[in-house]
């Protein structure tokens, strides 16, 4: 899929993510099936995002992955730096994202809401999250 097709569909899974009841655990993992010209999201797990496990697969059929987490997002210190964790900091605010992971080599797009802010979009994650979701995008037993 194309990179305006696959920013469309990264903005509507978060659109409907948001739909959902909230869960027990801080984040979740969703397979994304095409269905026509919709999607179903098909869960498959929850937990601490940091904490899931190597060697999750995703259910057979999906043409991507997404995860979804909450949290608090604050400013960065004048010099570029954190001094504080962001839920302690004065000027914390609630923030809201959905990564979908796609296509060959672990491609992502993640929506991220803070507060009442408009949706930003964002590319080429790095770190922890990105890297567990790509070993469990590329461990997919199918490619739609």
């Amino acid at each position: 899929m194309c990179e305006e097709t696959m920013e469309a569909l990264a903005r509507a899974v978060d659109l409907r993510v948001l739909e959902l009841p909230e869960g027990c655990d801080p984040a979740r993992m969703f397979g994304v099936r095409k269905r026509g010209s919709d999607f179903v999201l098909v869960p498959f797990w929850s937990g601490v995002g940091r904490e899931m496990p190597i060697g999750i697969t995703p259910p057979d059929g999906c043409c991507a992955i997404a995860f979804e987490s909450g949290g608090w997002a604050a400013p960065l210190d004048d010099d570029v730096g954190v001094t504080i964790r962001p839920s302690q900091h004065p000027a914390r605010r609630r923030m809201h994202s959905t990564t979908v992971m796609y296509g060959e080599g672990g491609a992502d797009i993640t929506i991220v809401r803070c507060a009442d802010e408009p949706p930003q979009v964002m590319r080429d994650g790095v770190g922890v999250i990105p890297e567990l979701m790509r070993a469990c995008w590329e461990s997919r037993r199918d490619d739609v």
